[in-house]
C-alpha cells in the first residue's frame, strides 16, 4: 500500500524515517493489515489497517507479497498472554521487548495489565507519534541486551515477556546472555519469541533482498526448531514449554509449509520457530 495524497479533509500521511532494524517494524504492520481482510484472518486488528494507511510508505513495494506469519506470531503470542493474564491473580506485568510498531496491549488488554514496551530511541518516537497514550502503559528507550530495563518491572507478579522478530538480531553469545539474565532476574516469568533458521540467517548476512525496494537486515542468530529446545535447557532455570514451527498453530494458512515441514531435512533448513519458555520458580 503506497500512502496518496489527502482529500475531503483529510489528515495528510505521516512521514517516518527508518531504516536498518528499526524500518522492520514496518514489515509486520503491513502483513497484519492486510490478514485483517480476510474472512479467515487471525488476529482482529484494525488498528494496524488504521496505521497503514496513515504513514507515508510504499509497504508493498518494500515487503510484497502479505504473508501469514506475522499473523500467526501475534496470534500465538496474544494466546499465550491471555492464557497468563487469566492466571495471575497479582497485577500482571507484561514487557514487550522490540515491539516496533506493534500495539498488542490494545488487542488483549484485561483493565490490569501493567506494559512496558523497550525498542530502540527512533521506534520510541514513532509510537509516540502514531500510537495513542494508555494509562498503564510506559516506553523505554534503549537495547533489549541493555539490563537497565529490568529495573523498571515492579515487584510482584512474574511478568510475561515477548520478544517476537527481535533475537535473530543478535549473536548467538547475546541472545544467551539476555535469556540467562531473565531466567536469573525474574523467577516464575514467562517469555515468547520466534527464531529463524541457520540458512535464513546466512541469506541475510550476504544481503537478502525481498523485493527491488527493500533488502533485510542482517540476522545473525539462527537456529533450527529441531535444536531450540536443547539451546533452552542449556540455559540455567529456562525450561521450554513449547517449540513449534511457524506452521504448526494454524496449517490451513501455510499448508505447504507445514506439510514440508514432516520432511526432517526440509524442516531444519527453513523451518522457522515459535517458542514459549518459562523460568523456573525459586
Amino acid at each position: 500500500m503506497s500512502s496518496s495524497a489527502p482529500t475531503g479533509g483529510a489528515s495528510p500521511p505521516t512521514a517516518i524515517d527508518l531504516s536498518g532494524v528499526p524500518e522492520t517494524a514496518l514489515w509486520p504492520l503491513w502483513n497484519r493489515a492486510m490478514d485483517m481482510s480476510r474472512a479467515d484472518r487471525l488476529v482482529e486488528d484494525p488498528m494496524a489497517a488504521e496505521l497503514v494507511g496513515r504513514i507515508d510508505y510504499d509497504f508493498r513495494g518494500h515487503f510484497g507479497r502479505p504473508s501469514a506469519f506475522h499473523s500467526i506470531r501475534a496470534r500465538v503470542g496474544d494466546d499465550l498472554i491471555r492464557d497468563y493474564l487469566s492466571r495471575t491473580q497479582d497485577e500482571p506485568v507484561v514487557v514487550g521487548l522490540g515491539e516496533g510498531l506493534d500495539h498488542q496491549l490494545w488487542r488483549i488488554d484485561d483493565q490490569r495489565v501493567r506494559w512496558i514496551t523497550v525498542d530502540l530511541p527512533e521506534l520510541i518516537q514513532v509510537r509516540q507519534r502514531l500510537l495513542p497514550s494508555h494509562p498503564r502503559a510506559s516506553l523505554v528507550a534503549g537495547s533489549a541486551l541493555d539490563p537497565a530495563w529490568m529495573d523498571t518491572v515492579p515487584a510482584g507478579a512474574p511478568p510475561f515477556i515477548t520478544a517476537g522478530g527481535v533475537l535473530m538480531y543478535f549473536t548467538e553469545n547475546d541472545v544467551r546472555a539476555l535469556l540467562s539474565r531473565i531466567a536469573e532476574r525474574f523467577p516464575g516469568a514467562e517469555i515468547f519469541f520466534d527464531a529463524i533458521p541457520p540458512f535464513a540467517s546466512r541469506r541475510t548476512l550476504n544481503g537478502a533482498k525481498v523485493t527491488k525496494l527493500y533488502t533485510a537486515p542482517p540476522m545473525p542468530w539462527g537456529i533450527s526448531v529441531d535444536d531450540l529446545p536443547g539451546f533452552l535447557r542449556s540455559i540455567p532455570n529456562l525450561d521450554p514449554v513449547t517449540v513449534q514451527t511457524y506452521a504448526d498453530p494454524f496449517p490451513h494458512r501455510l499448508r505447504l509449509y507445514w506439510l514440508l515441514s514432516f520432511i526432517s531435512p526440509v524442516r531444519r533448513t527453513f523451518a522457522g520457530s515459535l517458542a514459549h519458555a518459562r523460568v523456573l520458580a525459586s
